[in-house]
């Protein structure tokens, strides 16, 4: 059986396969098929254990980390599979959170190669070998199998109706915000892009939605009726919800609607203190309790807010570094923006510094607009290399709507910047934009704060 000595090298083999999160690829290579094939050469890992499937635009990671981290309170074995990664491949594959030690990783990898050393790509449907996220996808699913996870709960990668991860038969289906996203795949209206992640909707399985604009809900009903799922949709289960962001963390107090919880107990009101900063936390924390009181009401409030205030995940809004503030969020949408800023400036009144790095093929001028005139000046930068982006082009864009904007492509020549120029200890930085950028960041800084 082919070996590799280092996760780097490991993980390098994997990598080695069509990697579509780095550069376009054909719509040819959207199939299930070949999926199932692949699972079927180690006789179906993703049998061995239960899962939660969630789909969306935004949120997903979030949602999927409350949801494992409630269900591992509650004392389940609990796989959690998330993407894309901040510093290593292994970030997407844990124990609700937890790492898992380098040797399983090796092991299951020597696993993958060994069969794939045995077949030629025109052994798989459409000639083609299996993409990196579906062999990632196969190997989070062989992980779990051999830690003898109880259940698993999975972020689809992109879209949901042909994502790798869509070979499941869920507890229950879980759709976040839908928003316009990887158009030149999905769809360029919400309509579609909804019809796309509403795909991992499941015959006779329950459907739980978080708040949505209303052209992408109508498609989730129409959807889920179509397959008699039932759909719960979380503001009509909220009699009342609020949420403050502290520099501690985010403040959640809701109550439930007692009437709709009519087969069970309706369950206590939820105070409690969230680790994970930012308003919208709080609502994908709402989202993943509710999703439990539904498929599990036996599960206890004391196991659910225990899940809920430990539950953390990094690069959303993650501060990694009190004086001066700094934090690293990988939003890199318009809607999430939006949220990031609300939420930050209920921390930060007067933000100082923006660092400010985008992958090509996001909406630049929507998320510049709502970023920059908020800060006093704007730094450019590339968010790593694992993508495509063009800073100069980012920069102008930047100055249209701040013109305290500065170049540095560099990261962390960006990040030394910023902070080597601030008036005072107490000025904030914020980096947004991407993920990439924000693994980077956290890259500069690990050495010395962690990561965490």
């Amino acid at each position: 059986m082919p070996t590799h000595t280092t996760l780097t090298d490991a993980f390098a083999y994997i990598e080695s396969f069509t990697n579509f999160e780095k550069k376009p690829f054909p719509l040819r290579f959207f199939r299930l098929d070949r999926m199932h094939q692949l699972l079927d050469l180690f006789d179906n890992p993703q049998e061995s254990f239960q899962t939660f499937h969630i789909a969306g635009s935004k949120g997903k990671g979030s949602t999927a980390t409350f949801l494992a981290s409630i269900l591992n309170s509650a004392g389940f074995r609990t796989g959690l599979y998330t993407s894309p990664h901040l510093v290593s491949y292994k970030e997407r594959i844990t124990l609700a959170g937890e790492e898992i030690d380098d040797e399983v990783f090796l092991e299951q990898i020597a696993s993958i190669q060994d069969r794939l050393s045995k077949l030629q790509p025109e052994d798989f449907p459409g000639g083609e070998y299996p993409t990196t996220f579906e062999l990632l996808t196969c190997l989070g699913f062989l992980v779990f199998r051999q830690l003898k996870c109880d259940v698993a709960v999975l972020e689809t990668g992109m879209g949901g109706r042909l994502d790798a991860t869509n070979v499941v038969n869920p507890i229950a289906s879980i759709l976040t915000p839908i928003e316009l996203e990887h158009t030149e795949y999905l769809g360029d209206t919400i309509p579609q892009i909804a019809s796309e992640k509403a795909g991992i909707i499941k015959p006779n399985t329950p459907v739980i939605v978080s708040p949505q604009v209303s052209e992408a809900l109508e498609v989730f009903y129409s959807v889920a009726e179509s397959r008699s799922s039932p759909i719960h949709y979380l503001p009509h289960y909220l009699r009342s919800f609020e949420a403050h962001t502290h520099i501690e963390g985010t403040e959640l107090r809701l109550e439930w609607n007692a009437d709709l919880f009519s087969s069970t107990l309706p369950p206590p009101p939820l105070r409690i203190l969230l680790r994970l900063l930012g308003e919208v936390q709080a609502e994908n924390a709402a989202l993943a309790a509710l999703t439990i009181h539904l498929t599990m009401p036996h599960l206890s409030e004391e196991v659910i807010q225990r899940g809920l205030e430990t539950a953390y995940l990094p690069g959303r809004f993650q501060r990694i570094q009190d004086s001066p503030p700094v934090y690293v969020d990988g939003s890199h949408t318009p809607l999430s923006a939006r949220r990031l800023l609300h939420s930050f400036l209920e921390i930060h009144p007067r933000p100082h510094t923006l660092i400010l790095g985008i992958v090509s093929g996001k909406r630049h001028e929507e998320i510049a607009s709502i970023l920059c005139p908020a800060f006093q000046r704007v730094i450019v930068t590339t968010p790593g290399t694992f993508k495509q982006s063009d800073p100069k082009a980012l920069a102008e864009c930047s100055k249209r709507h701040n013109p305290a904007t500065l170049l540095i492509p560099d990261p962390r020549e960006a990040l030394n910047a910023a902070l080597s120029t601030l008036p005072d200890p107490e000025s904030p930085v914020l980096v947004t934009g991407s993920f990439y950028l924000a693994g980077e960041i956290l890259k500069a800084v690990l050495p010395t704060k962690g990561g965490n």
